[in-house]
């Protein structure tokens, strides 16, 4: 007999409180949620500018994890693995399967806390639970290469680039991405404020097409306004030619001779730009494929939603999404009956 499925949510952020919204209109019931500072005492659902659901907000995880033990947790807190350890593993102990989004979890095993990657997993298996990074990648920056791939006889390359406009990050990301500078003046031992987010997806790549990656290689380049514009946040007028933001560039190479390259473009909006994903396979034939729009928020949280089947349904550990069935739409999230293996 089915039951219904019951979650924690830990954090109520943007993202988070997106999430949170998204399990209440799938039918999924919120048992419990964590967060740090906002919305403490208030009930979820006033939270989320809807009808009270009878859930209060609180800051304490233990209190909450142990008077509801719920099915999944929905991690939205943190991006790095030493820092969501605690909290996750307190789902674990309290009988939860794990959904994060941080983006250190979407492939552990390249991660370089690798201490904190092993007793997680450890945990996952001695409670017969499964951990399990996700979010936009999942989609767009893994699958979707994946998918395009089974329609090529050859393939030499798989070259990705994705773009995030940075109007809404905070002044750290822009002082990050040195806007307005010369080109000239951007160092190449510039940092890239999201350097690392494609590391994780590209191995994912490689690992699913069977591919053994040997090198790995890192290059910041500039991105410079196409004409003068005035973004807001800025505080002032940007000239044609100046950086207008930063492109994260990584290549894998492959034993098999196919090189693995995708670029994360983080810059300031101008006329015509939107939040795009592409990829071209260099093969035979050629193949091309873009998403003009990702709706980073929108589908990172029903990603995660989609995802909960899987992750109750998977084996135990903290796996990947290469460990499970491609990402899909799931009408019937709601209930769902246990069955490891």
């Amino acid at each position: 007999m089915q039951q219904p499925i019951q979650a924690a949510i830990f954090g109520l952020g943007i993202t988070g409180s997106k999430t949170a919204a998204f399990l209440l209109d799938r039918g999924i019931r919120i048992v419990a949620a964590v967060n740090a500072t906002n919305f403490l005492g208030q009930d979820v659902g006033i939270a989320l500018g809807r009808s009270p659901i009878g859930v209060v907000v609180t800051s304490d995880a233990e209190a909450a994890l142990s008077q509801t033990r719920p099915d999944i947790a929905i991690v939205a807190t943190q991006n790095g693995i030493e820092e969501i350890l605690p909290i996750v593993k307190r789902c674990l102990e309290h009988g939860a399967d794990v959904i994060t989004i941080a983006g250190d979890a979407y492939f552990p095993s390249i991660d370089s806390h690798q201490a904190a990657v092993q007793e997680l997993h450890a945990l996952a298996l001695a409670r017969g639970k499964t951990i399990l990074g996700t979010g936009v990648q999942d989609v767009f920056w893994d699958n979707l290469p994946v998918l395009l791939s089974g329609a090529a006889q050859t393939i030499t390359g798989i070259h990705g680039s994705t773009c995030a406009l940075a109007d809404e990050y905070g002044d750290w990301v822009l002082k990050a991405l040195q806007i307005g500078a010369s080109p000239a003046a951007v160092a190449k031992s510039a940092l890239h404020p999201f350097s690392s987010a494609l590391i994780g997806p590209l191995h994912n790549i490689a690992r699913q097409l069977g591919l053994s990656v040997t090198d790995i290689h890192q290059t910041v380049e500039p991105v410079v306004a196409r004409q003068d514009f005035e973004p807001v946040l800025a505080g002032r007028t940007i000239h044609a030619g100046q950086v207008v933001g930063l492109n994260a560039i990584t290549r894998l190479i492959t034993t098999q001779g196919v090189t693995l390259s995708a670029g994360f473009i983080s810059k300031l909006r101008e006329v015509g730009d939107s939040d795009f994903v592409e990829w071209r396979i260099e093969g035979t034939p050629n193949l091309h494929v873009r998403v003009e729009d990702r709706h980073d928020i929108d589908t990172t949280s029903a990603t995660v939603v989609n995802r909960i089947a899987d992750v109750i349904q998977a084996p135990p550990g903290f796996l990947t999404v290469s460990d499970l069935a491609p990402s899909r739409f799931s009408p019937h999230t709601s209930a769902i009956t246990e069955n490891r293996t």
